[in-house]
């Protein structure tokens, strides 16, 4: 297989670890992957004569959490959604290989060959496959040879299936020049600003006050309000007060060296051959003298950069070779050793030794781990004993005092945690209350009673006591003065910016001395203002020399497009191919939707995520 590819077969360009994702379930409504669920408990998957067992999901689902998401559990994952689309990416697979099994479409020994030998991930410099790119790519992704070939099979599989329909429906080029030219159109503007200043507004008398009030007396309602005690347990607030010995420190220092440690690394040149003739002759010429590279080159057809696996440490390597490479000395040849690939010989040209981390350097870091740890530890433990002292009758008071947190107050919030006047609440209770699990407890409590303990974000465990509500109520005039006379004099204040803005169109010689703007595009690149996006819409809705006027809240701006400027014919070649892949490729993916949807139905797609969850979390646990 390997001694195939080296023969540089041509073939089109083939993606590495082409992932057919298209929004999990969707595309057949299945939820949460766990209603809606049919099959024996000994297929995952099956659709028609084809099937997955749940380890082969489960397996599939692991090696995607350790490459995408190697810092979340197993259990994080699955909750996460991880196994939804796993499940939805081999399902489409097994789609495509049933449908091929039906029609008669088989992938061939050459078809494999080729689309190997022709990934520009596998090529070195000069465009030609590189054994030791290939293997070095596939040990990084944790792929063995038959696992990355069952790959390639299930690509070129869907491809067959795939491209008559794709050749036949494509956007042409004159098209795609029309969306480039529309898109990589510029513009520039003329931009005179008229500020909103409120402060510059007479405060109005009573009457105007009192009219502008009836006018707007909705906005001013107070809705429904609730006050609550709050008592809390923060891991974060309980590691403050932790304090960490000297030997605490040195003890985990000694406890995780390996973290600290820089691993020892070795410049390793191979080759690999396919049978064991061959790496015996090569060997025997290497005791005889001859170069390394030369010897590769003559009897592989390898470059230096075919040969060349870089500096690397024991873990990159197979346990065999990695044992016996870092056994030996520079300037030492390996083998033959026989893996997977074929029989290696590896010659270690440098040696370059770890080192370990000093501990002043990672002592800051030291005590904020064992910190947190601990904090944990403490934060479980005060967690049971304020649970004990609510299960005994005490109030959240008594409660939190024994348990050493803390207490806080929410006066008067609505359901978003602000005040009766919709702004942020200031004091004490204002981080908790941007805590959404916070907020929702407070309001699906009832009044007087003791909620449950709850966690929230950032290990927090809080309690709550809703002590008051109010009801919606319309406000009296007295009580909102002030901000009716705050948002009266903004209303008014933009009144005026827009009524000189208003002048300045009717007058064509108000911006005749404004510098026009850089130019932009359609969505305001280009333009350095914080209402970019709206004075481009502006400006690409009207002709040059044409004005108006918008509104930001903050300002009046009038907008005059000035030059309409097309895009170059060196632009448009450059992003015409662009425009036009991407047109193609979303009307593809809108036929592979459809045919897969259809396929479903004609191979009886079954889902069977239950076994898959079962198996994965049993693991887990």
């Amino acid at each position: 297989m390997l001694q195939a590819m080296r023969s540089g077969a041509k073939s089109p360009l083939m993606k590495f670890f082409l992932l057919f994702l298209a929004g999990g379930f969707a595309l057949w409504g299945i939820g949460d992957g766990s209603t809606g669920l049919i099959g024996g408990s000994d297929k995952a998957i099956s659709a028609g004569e084809q099937s997955l067992s749940p380890r082969e999901v489960a397996i599939e689902f692991d090696r995607t959490r350790r490459a995408f998401l190697p810092n979340t559990t197993t259990e994080e994952a699955v909750q996460g959604g991880l196994l939804n689309e796993v499940v939805g990416t081999m399902s489409r697979e097994l789609l495509f290989r049933a449908e091929n099994h039906d029609l008669g479409l088989t992938v061939t020994r050459a078809m494999q060959r080729d689309a190997v030998a022709n990934e520009a991930s596998f090529q070195d410099e000069l465009g030609q496959f590189s054994e030791g790119r290939f293997m070095q790519a596939l040990a990084n992704a944790g792929f063995s040879e038959q696992d990355y070939l069952k790959r390639v099979d299930s690509i070129l599989q869907r491809q067959q299936l795939m491209a008559p329909l794709a050749s036949a429906l494509r956007y042409n080029n004159e098209l795609a020049s029309v969306v480039a030219a529309f898109e990589l159109q510029k513009r520039t503007v003329k931009l005179t600003s008229y500020p909103v200043r409120p402060e510059s507004v007479m405060t109005p008398d009573d009457a105007t006050i009192d009219k502008f009030f009836q006018e707007n007396k909705s906005s001013y309602e107070a809705p429904r309000l609730r006050s609550a005690v709050i008592g809390s347990l923060s891991a974060a607030a309980i590691a403050e007060g932790i304090t960490i010995s000297d030997a605490e420190i040195r003890s985990a220092f000694d406890e995780r060296l390996d973290e600290f440690r820089t691993p020892e690394t070795r410049g390793i040149r191979q080759m690999v051959f396919d049978d064991e003739a061959s790496v015996k002759t090569a060997r025997k010429r290497l005791d005889n003298g001859e170069d390394f590279a030369a010897v590769a080159a003559s009897l592989l057809n390898w470059s230096d950069a075919d040969t060349n696996l870089g500096s690397v440490t024991q873990s990159a390597l197979d346990g065999d070779l990695a044992a016996a490479a870092f056994a030996a000395d520079a300037g030492a040849i390996v083998g033959p050793l026989q893996t997977a690939f074929g029989f290696h010989l590896l010659s270690i040209d440098t040696i370059s030794a770890g080192g370990v981390t000093q501990l002043d350097d990672v002592r800051d870091e030291i005590i904020s781990t064992l910190r947190a740890e601990q904090a944990i530890d403490v934060l479980y433990d005060k967690v049971n004993l304020l649970e004990d002292a609510l299960g005994s009758g005490d109030s959240i008071e008594e409660a939190i005092n024994k348990a050493g947190g803390r207490l806080d107050i929410a006066t008067d919030i609505d359901r978003q945690g602000q005040t009766i006047d919709g702004l942020p609440v200031a004091g004490t209770a204002s981080d908790l209350l941007q805590d959404g699990a916070i907020l929702d407890l407070i309001w699906d409590s009832e009044l007087n009673q003791v909620s449950v303990i709850q966690e929230g974000s950032d290990d927090v465990f809080f309690v709550v006591n809703v002590t008051t509500e109010t009801e919606p109520r319309e406000r009296r005039l007295d009580e909102v003065r002030k901000l009716v006379i705050s948002d009266y004099k903004r209303v008014e204040a933009i009144k005026e910016a827009r009524a000189a803005a208003d002048a300045a169109v009717a007058n064509p010689q108000t911006d005749q001395n404004t510098a026009a703007s850089p130019a932009f595009r359609r969505n305001g690149i280009g333009l350095d203002h914080e209402a970019a996006g709206l004075i481009a819409s502006v400006a690409f809705a009207q002709n040059s020399g044409d004005i108006q006027v918008i509104e930001t809240g903050r300002e009046a701006i009038a907008v005059r497009t000035v030059d309409i400027i097309p895009a170059n014919d060196e632009e448009l070649k450059e992003t015409n191919e662009l425009v036009l892949t991407v047109m193609n490729n979303a009307l593809r993916d809108d036929m592979t939707n459809l045919l897969l949807l259809s396929l479903s139905q004609k191979h009886d797609l079954q889902l069977n995520l239950p076994a898959v969850q079962q198996l994965l979390l049993g693991t887990a646990q």
